[in-house]
């Protein structure tokens, strides 16, 4: 181990740059709620002194916040744990074991960047939030640091200190193990990831309550639109089909535009995409703004999982994801896991067969599960209709009970689509689980890491002969719902006789 960590040591001053930026970022981050409040207020023309007042006390009070994190943070590298003391008023010390370490990675925001300077997070199994950062590192400490943390019985490797080191660990050389590059991505594959990827939730969130402060009917004198509108009713309305084909380029038009946003965050933060093998180690890196290099050990990998979402469908893309320990994402801010994007059926095949040291050992996607029995959906298929078959009979058919009717057949119709995509393929020791409505995902279970089983039984699925089967994992519960009750036990007897033999720590 090296002595130069062995004692307390405290973070460079400009670790305040971070910390500032941080609680700035968290404050944002968090105070979307007020961005409909702050634009009615500004379109109603506040100009109130108090504002510029309590802006700048916002941001001395931050600035001061930001000084005592710094000025109060001590972290030392014991032969078995890291310890970490931060605090003023209320003190924190946090002792973590290097066994316990999930996920160890690099960063170097923009900022950092002229000055060669980068922060390293580390992650243990079960913490919901990031157990420690060490903010304003130089990249030879960095290095040293990360590998003695996620493999502390490998060397620690002699790393450049050149400000123009390209942060990248498979470039590095060890003397022992293995180090290989398994997947690389261009500018186009991350382009596609952000595509097919999209998720309009954050800006439904922002956007509508704004969208909502607008004046339509204003909006709708403008020549612009009367000229838009005079169009169509001149062009498209003659014609149901052509509706149809507006309509349908109309919500396409829309994706793509939106997509904009998706596909640029996908090659800000992930170009030049990375991932490399070192020894029985990931590290994936990348990123243009902010430049990241996570770790992972293959040991801590609990399920892996392949999205396929409805555009991804049809450009035959998935998205691999390896979950660890629940609460100890890679990607902790996002809730996601560490991730391969814009992979193919053949890539994913050649991906899992070098990851050889994963507990799974099955290297090919199914194109095949048995699906779960019918009784699922039909329990819970008329649910949905009960509400506007009631407001049918009391109020008859008018314009709201045909909305319900509407809406009741849209979630009888998802409650389909989602029964059937779900199913499952036994696969020696490995149990592979699926799922979807439009989209679908593999869940590939390595039986070797299943911590608890439990068969559940209603009373109608035992008149059946089925169960629901839940696998329980350090990275969560796999549940799989009225399947027949002997490949229910199938399973489960195999799982618990895997284990039963099995030296190996779950986590």
């Amino acid at each position: 181990m090296q002595t130069r960590f062995s004692q307390w040591s405290g973070l460079s001053a400009w670790s305040i740059i971070s910390y500032t930026l941080n609680t700035i970022r968290l404050v944002i981050t968090n105070g979307y709620a007020m961005v409909p409040v702050v634009y009615t207020g500004w379109k109603q023309g506040f100009s109130s002194p108090w504002v510029i007042v309590a802006a700048v006390g916002v941001a001395v009070a931050v600035l001061i916040y930001a000084i005592i994190q710094w000025a109060m943070f001590r972290y030392r590298l014991y032969d078995d744990k890291l310890g970490v003391r931060q605090g003023l008023i209320f003190k924190k010390t946090h002792e973590i074991p290097l066994s316990k370490i999930q996920n160890v990675r690099l960063e170097q925001p923009i900022y950092f960047r002229p000055l060669g300077l980068y922060s390293l997070v580390v992650e243990t199994a079960g913490s919901k939030e990031d157990e420690a950062e060490l903010a304003a590192v130089n990249y030879r400490k960095a290095i040293q640091l990360k590998k003695s943390l996620v493999n502390p019985l490998l060397p620690s490797p002699i790393a450049s200190s050149s400000d123009d080191t390209v942060l990248n660990l498979s470039q590095q050389q060890s003397n022992s193990g293995r180090n290989e590059s398994l997947v690389r991505k261009d500018f186009k594959q991350l382009l596609l990831f952000g595509l097919y990827q999209n998720n309009l939730f954050w800006f439904a969130i922002i956007a509508g309550p704004i969208i909502g402060q607008l004046d339509w009917s204003q909006l709708a004198d403008t020549q612009v639109v009367q000229s838009s509108l005079l169009w169509y009713e001149r062009v498209v309305s003659i014609s149901i089909l052509y509706q149809i084909v507006f309509a349908s380029l109309m919500l396409i038009g829309f994706y793509l535009l939106l997509s904009l946003i998706s596909m640029a965050a996908s090659v800000l933060k992930y170009y030049p995409y990375h991932l490399s093998r070192d020894s029985n180690t990931l590290h994936r890196s990348g990123g243009i703004i902010a430049k990241q290099n996570d770790a992972l050990a293959l040991q801590r990998i609990q399920v892996i999982r392949f999205s396929q979402p409805i555009i991804g469908r049809l450009l035959s893309l998935w998205t691999v994801y390896f979950k660890q320990v629940q609460g100890t994402e890679v990607e902790q801010k996002a809730k996601r896991h560490m991730l391969v994007p814009s992979m193919t059926r053949k890539t994913v095949a050649k991906l899992l067969t070098d990851m050889d040291g994963i507990e799974a050992k099955t290297t090919v996607l199914p194109t095949q599960f048995n699906p779960i029995h019918f009784g699922w959906y039909w329990r819970r298929a008329l649910a949905p209709l009960i509400v506007p078959l009631v407001n049918t009979i009391g109020m008859g058919i008018n314009p709201i009970t045909e909305i319900m009717w509407l809406i009741g057949l849209g979630f009888t119709l998802g409650l389909y689509l989602r029964y059937r995509q779900w199913g499952y393929y036994l696969d020696g020791t490995d149990c592979w689980i699926h799922t979807g409505m439009l989209g679908h995902s593999w869940h590939l279970v390595a039986l070797r890491k299943v911590q608890h089983v439990a068969i559940t039984q209603t009373k109608g699925q035992r008149s059946k002969g089925l169960a629901t089967l839940e696998l329980g994992l350090a990275s969560g519960t796999q549940t799989i719902p009225y399947m027949p009750l002997s490949d229910a036990r199938e399973i489960a007897e195999r799982a618990l006789a895997i284990t039963a033999r099995s030296p190996k720590n779950w986590i």
